[in-house]
């Protein structure tokens, strides 16, 4: 069934044409140049760890066809699952570096703590014991008999 503007259906002509203003930006490539940017970013130093510091404290001017923006991650990683791929792994630095550096205090623990169970799902393991004892014994008298239940 047509839809959209004057009834143009999706499978009818080139959707994106070179020179096109409304052609997409966010190839598969240029995902991966992104992806693979941001991974070496937070390889390179220690304290790159967080991927907002790339999105927005990086000079990116001029190096990709697309605008960065705070939410492009999560839109290329349901996009193209090669980009996912990429960002699992930066995520799972990220994981590692809050672990790593609030153990040997690089890092404020009650933030590292905060970040963890925030984004990652961590919890701290509580531990309860509850003990019942009775301090005397419990008579029941049953057809006249007093029996005593310990």
């Amino acid at each position: 069934m047509p839809g959209g503007n004057k009834n143009i259906n999706g499978d009818d002509g080139v959707k994106f044409e070179k020179g096109n203003k409304a052609a997409e930006k966010w190839t598969e490539k240029e995902a991966l140049k992104f992806g693979n940017d941001l991974l070496s970013w937070m390889q390179a130093e220690d304290e790159n760890i967080f991927f907002d510091d790339f999105i927005y404290l990086q000079d990116h001017k001029g190096k990709y066809a697309g605008k960065i923006y705070a939410e492009l991650p999560s839109y290329l990683a349901k996009k193209y699952s090669s980009f996912l791929n990429i960002l699992n792994t930066c995520r799972k630095i990220e994981e590692t570096k809050l672990k790593k550096f609030s153990a040997f205090d690089k890092l404020n623990a009650s933030i590292s703590k905060f970040l963890l169970s925030a984004e990652y799902g961590y919890t701290e393991k509580t531990e309860s014991k509850t003990e019942h004892s009775v301090a005397a014994p419990i008579t029941v008298q049953i057809d006249g008999k007093n029996i005593e239940l310990k």
